[in-house]
């Protein structure tokens, strides 16, 4: 009986954030980077010593420019996050409509504490996003969906 594999997804973007710093140096190179090898010569790095915020500050850029490049092809301004095990009660449910942004988001993901998020967006356009911390181990999944929502109309 032959038997074939679903193909995997191609993913658009692909990107992970964390409030824990990931910033790394090559000390042959003196390249920052959050890679385990430098991209320049392929030695291993090592983590720095301090955080200056760069890692943080690109990445919430990539945030922006992703949910921008998802609202734009939507065609909408809203969104609506659904989540699922979410917390150490694995529990599910979802926020109100708000703006599309990459702030609004991070918002609606993040909580006080240590996490990291890894966001992904195929090729369907489908925006999804899993969350790692001390409470989810196994990880929370969220689906990001445009919403229709209409300020005017309230």
């Amino acid at each position: 009986m032959k038997t074939s594999t679903a193909p995997a997804p191609c993913y658009i973007w692909d990107f992970e954030l964390s409030n824990s710093c990931q910033c790394r140096i090559c000390d042959e190179c003196c390249i920052g980077t959050e890679s385990l090898t430098c991209d320049e010569c392929m030695r291993e790095t090592r983590e720095m010593d301090y955080c200056d915020g760069e890692c943080w500050e690109y990445k919430l850029e990539w945030l922006d420019e992703l949910v921008e490049k998802w609202s734009t092809s939507c065609g909408r301004d809203y969104m609506v996050v659904s989540g699922r095990a979410m917390g150490w009660q694995r529990t599910s449910g979802h926020t109100d409509a708000m703006p599309a942004t990459g702030k609004e988001l991070l918002k609606a993901l993040t909580f006080s504490g240590d996490w990291t998020l890894n966001f992904r967006l195929d090729e369907d356009n489908l925006l999804t996003v899993r969350r790692w911390s001390h409470d989810e181990p196994t990880g929370a999944t969220f689906i990001v969906s445009p919403s229709e929502y209409n300020p005017d109309q309230d």
